[in-house]
């Protein structure tokens, strides 16, 4: 999301002071006063943006994190790619082997930052309860975005984890009182959940306008992260609705796919919702130097890491020859100090799968610095929301003309074969496709645990792998740390 500047001390020290926060694992927090009025404060738009500055900082998933959460916990699990050598390896190991226990990397670092950034949405909140003189429609533009960011948190962490505490802090409450919500709130049942997170996202695309940054909530991202929601949920009515508003808010397909994630392209208009990257900020895109292969010939500018990002023969395969989206694997090079070709999905001789491919869908940015690559991350994109659309109907209805257009929209753009209605006779023809389909789509992009999962395929997909996946792993559990920390924390069944 968009990291926003504060011009001046004054808005830094009024900003700090309002967003004290307090997280789940850390409730006590010194409290802090200030001599500034914050009525006076949000009379303009740089006092707005100032105070949500906090909220945005902290629910935007980038660096290092984003590797660890979008990669290593949503791909490499999957049949699309993996990570070998360097010092990951060893991090890495139990996750991609199906080894899972509450003490699995990342996991709490996942938990931490979303609450993370629900604490500081609800502070925001309730600071907003406390104004007497500031226009309603700027309270309810300021609490739409929070309630989006917090709504979008649980959801995250629910594709996880399943449905987890609901935090709510009243507004006068004394430290001890926040002390005792954190170390004591149960998780959510799966009603609940999807009703507060509903609500969230509702009030969000009701109250924000259209447009606007695509790093910063508004309407078109808020029915963007609705129709995500109700497709986890397969609530398939509500998910088609959902996007076909978004399919009429005006964004457009990008022309040209293979230049789509660079820092060429990133100014699009397919980008719903995205991460803003920057050298040289707190907001970088590292995953470029896991993927250039030994003794690629990098830039002097540019980091080439131990570790490893590979991609499946088998996957990469399965796109034709001309599709577009095939041609940003990395399928062959000559290294450093040589004139000999390395291939690197299959032996020339024995034709054996070598599951060596790099995805170079973040196009290696010219100006990166070491390991820190400018080019955005797309979080939702126009291509997924026709895609839901396309699944939606399908469930819905059967193959339909609305739904293999949808999908020849994407196709045509990757210079791929068009589908026909009557290739496919049935709900389940069209259902597998599109499951492929969304591989080829939307690979690099955190999408392929999700899909596998609402498809049933997850677990049985890792046994083909080799893996000793459990019927219960469609779940991570609960990390050790917040199981410690609230005893009143119930763990994922089979983890126990």
């Amino acid at each position: 999301m968009k990291k926003y500047i504060l011009k001046n001390n004054f808005l830094i020290v009024f900003t700090v002071l309002l967003l004290s926060n307090f997280s789940c694992t850390n409730f006590l927090e010194e409290e802090v006063y200030t001599e500034y009025d914050p009525d006076s404060f949000l009379a303009t738009q740089e006092g707005i943006d100032a105070l949500l500055t906090g909220v945005y900082s902290g629910s935007t998933v980038t660096g290092f994190e984003a590797r660890n959460y979008y990669y290593i916990l949503s791909e490499f699990v999957t049949d699309i790619s993996f990570e070998t050598d360097g010092g990951l390896a060893t991090q890495l190991k139990p996750v991609q082997e199906f080894n899972w226990n509450s003490g699995l990397p990342y996991i709490d670092g996942l938990w931490n930052q979303m609450y993370q950034a629900i604490s500081r949405a609800n502070n925001v909140i309730n600071v907003t309860k406390t104004l007497s003189s500031t226009d309603q429609d700027v309270i309810d533009k300021i609490v739409a975005e929070c309630r989006f960011i917090r709504g979008y948190s649980y959801f995250y962490l629910h594709g996880f984890f399943g449905p987890t505490p609901i935090i709510e802090i009243p507004a006068d409450a004394s430290l001890d009182e926040i002390e005792a919500i954190g170390k004591t709130s149960p998780r959510a049942t799966e009603a609940e959940y999807r009703a507060y997170v509903e609500a969230d996202l509702q009030f969000a695309a009701s109250t924000l306008a259209a447009g606007g940054y695509s790093s910063r909530a508004n309407k078109g991202n808020a029915y963007a992260a609705l129709c995500k929601f109700y497709l986890s949920n397969k609530e398939w009515q509500k998910a088609a609705d959902a996007a076909n508003t978004v399919l009429g808010l005006g964004y457009t397909l990008y022309p040209d796919y293979t230049k789509l994630f660079s820092i060429e392209g990133e100014n699009n208009n397919e980008f719903i919702l995205r991460t803003e990257c920057k050298v040289g900020s707190n907001q970088v895109n590292i995953y470029m130097p896991h993927a250039f292969p030994q003794r690629y010939r990098v830039l002097p500018n540019w980091t080439n890491y131990g570790a490893q990002f590979r991609t499946y023969t088998a996957f990469v395969e399965t796109f034709e020859l001309q599709d577009e989206r095939r041609k940003l694997f990395l399928t062959e090079y000559i290294p450093n100090n040589t004139t000999e070709v390395q291939y690197m999905l299959r032996d020339p001789v024995t034709g054996v799968a070598l599951d060596n491919a790099r995805s170079f869908k973040y196009v290696p940015d010219p100006a990166a610095v070491n390991t820190q690559h400018g080019n955005d991350i797309p979080l939702i994109r126009l291509a997924d929301i026709m895609l839901t659309r396309a699944e939606a109907l399908n469930e819905l209805n059967g193959p339909t003309q609305e739904a293999i257009d949808l999908i020849n929209q994407v196709r045509n753009r990757a210079k791929a074969t068009p589908i026909a209605l009557g290739d496919y006779p049935n709900k389940e023809s069209l259902r597998d496709f599109l499951l492929a389909e969304r591989g080829r789509e939307l690979y690099t992009e955190q999408a392929r645990r999700d899909d596998l999962i609402r498809h049933g395929k997850f677990v049985s997909n890792a046994i083909e792998r080799g893996w000793p996946a459990k019927d219960y792993m469609n779940l991570y559990p609960i990390p050790q740390a917040q199981m410690d920390n609230n005893p009143n924390l119930v763990q994922n069944p089979g983890y126990n």
